[in-house]
């Protein structure tokens, strides 16, 4: 446990240290920036930077950057749009809300690829084939990007991120119009990232909860470039003025080794299904003594309404991918309102309201991919709703026909 927390604590120590690094060395670049002019544009080499997966949560998919080498002077800087700190007010919260700012940073390249080689991250370099003119105007781009009013961002995981900022930095600047491969037809938001994250269940679980109907929905080219991978490749194959984008492409560093997620002994899967079985052992017991036990119905009512509250957060977020989610049909904050008078007074109307909030939401699957362990929970909580509903009824039955023989 000691080790755990001395290793989560010298990581954060290093994360904050690189932040107070990097946003100094921007601050002294910005202090020259307005003095600089381009030297001889020959000299200057302009390069796009694709990093691959690192271990954290947020470096899962890769990450892009900037190279400015001009082989002259001998400097040589690398300029990514992905700082961040996780020491900032209220990071969780304003990240899930789609509020958190990102900034520009510069570094030197040796340090850029000290980083990268240290986390064992492969980096590639395409070196982008651009006239004197498009360098001067990219040049002067950064230049404007690295005055301290402009550097910071409000970050979007899908429409503005790290990857789209560099890439709109370059092709925004160019003379002429960058022509890419056609977009793939029935690319989505989740289908992208699920390529990606297919190899970490709870990663991709996670993600999938949060992500609503608007994930699932068919995106253009551009949208398509918010990936790293997806950007590399598109300028690989990418035209420009009747010539290839990318004049050479050059890997700086290897990736060491594949980022394996820390195993776990039960996937969300299995948790669906355990509870599946939980489930309908307890709905047997209550169908065939026609009894409800309150204890079960107070853990699967809390539950669903704590998690609820999260998922009607979600609602307020600016991220547009995860405001619109029909999970939030099945788990939502509406039992806590209930739980009184459903545990106590014994009444029924939850279960009625609750089963069809639920089979609207498995309507809307068939608009947005669903978890399918999410799927299992919900059905069997409908279940649930129904052998209640049932029970309800025979037991009023049994009464009414008592009364009628006592008369």
């Amino acid at each position: 446990m000691l080790s755990c927390f001395f290793t989560t604590f010298a990581e954060k120590m290093k994360k904050g240290l690189l932040y107070i690094v990097l946003t100094f060395i921007l601050s002294v670049v910005n202090a020259t920036a307005g003095t600089q002019s381009m030297r001889n544009p020959d000299s200057i080499q302009i390069s796009l930077l694709t990093c691959s997966p690192g271990k954290e949560v947020w470096a899962q998919y890769g990450h892009t950057a900037i190279r400015y080498y001009d082989k002259e002077s001998g400097e040589d800087l690398a300029i990514n749009y992905g700082i961040f700190s996780l020491d900032q007010t209220y990071f969780i919260p304003r990240f899930v809300l789609g509020m958190t700012d990102y900034r520009m940073g510069v570094q030197p390249m040796d340090m850029f690829l000290a980083q990268y080689s240290y986390e064992g991250r492969g980096v590639v370099e395409q070196v982008l084939n651009l006239s004197a003119e498009d360098k001067e105007v990219i040049y002067k781009a950064l230049q404007e990007n690295m005055k301290p009013e402009n550097v910071v961002y409000r970050y979007n995981y899908f429409f503005d991120n790290c990857t789209t900022r560099a890439r709109d930095m370059l092709v925004n600047h160019l003379h002429g119009k960058v022509v890419y491969p056609p977009a793939k037809e029935d690319a989505t938001f989740r289908s992208m990232i699920h390529k990606w994250n297919n190899k970490y269940e709870w990663s991709q679980f996670g993600e999938d909860l949060l992500l609503g109907v608007n994930a699932d929905r068919k995106t253009t080219k551009s949208e398509q470039q918010f990936l790293p991978e997806n950007l590399r490749s598109d300028f690989d194959k990418a035209s420009y003025n009747g010539k290839p984008l990318v004049k050479e492409t050059n890997v700086l560093l290897d990736a060491e080794t594949e980022v394996a997620e820390p195993a776990f002994p039960l996937s969300p899967l299995s948790i669906a299904l355990i509870f599946a079985a939980i489930s309908l052992v307890m709905m047997l017991f209550s169908y065939r003594r026609q009894q409800v036990y309150w204890a079960w119905d107070l853990a699967l009512m809390l539950t669903s309404g704590l998690m609820g509250i999260i998922f009607f957060i979600m609602i307020f977020s600016q991220h547009p991918c995860v405001s619109l989610n029909f999970i939030l049909l099945f788990f939502n904050p509406l039992p806590l309102f209930f739980l009184y008078s459903t545990i106590k007074k014994k009444k029924v109307i939850w279960w009625k309201i609750w089963g069809i909030l639920i089979i609207l939401g498995l309507f809307g699957s068939l608009f947005q991919e669903i978890p399918l362990p999410i799927l299992i929970v919900a059905s069997f909580l409908l279940l649930h709703c129904i052998v209640h509903l049932r029970i309800n009824k025979a037991v009023a039955t049994t009464v009414n026909n008592l009364s009628l023989i006592h008369i």
